[in-house]
């Protein structure tokens, strides 16, 4: 179904009242992207009360007595880890890349 919305002098998107009882949007929960090909993307986004007890998983494995030198150095690893991976999977996606001379 296609929904027609208004722009306020202002700049403000009016979203009709129907799509955003379809949606389950309420105020302050959606993004806005720019599309490569001129067009605009609204998506859903969480509240981050939303988020509450996601990391649960991680925190049951904590050692509740370690020093504070020794969750520094957790951390650290973790962060270097992570940036790592991502640093293999940027690496991975200029491997699928022609290249051009």
């Amino acid at each position: 179904m296609i929904y027609t919305a208004t722009v306020t002098s202002q700049g403000q998107i009016t979203i009709p009242a129907k799509l955003r009882r379809e949606l389950g949007l309420d105020r302050a929960t959606i993004s806005i992207t720019k599309n490569a090909d001129d067009t605009i993307e609204l998506k859903k986004t969480l509240d981050l009360l939303d988020l509450a007890g996601s990391l649960t998983q991680y925190a049951k494995n904590i050692d509740k007595g370690l020093s504070s030198q020794e969750i520094i150095r957790r951390d650290k690893k973790a962060i270097a880890d992570s940036r790592k991976k991502d640093y293999e999977r940027y690496l991975k996606r200029q491997s699928d890349k022609p290249i051009i001379i």
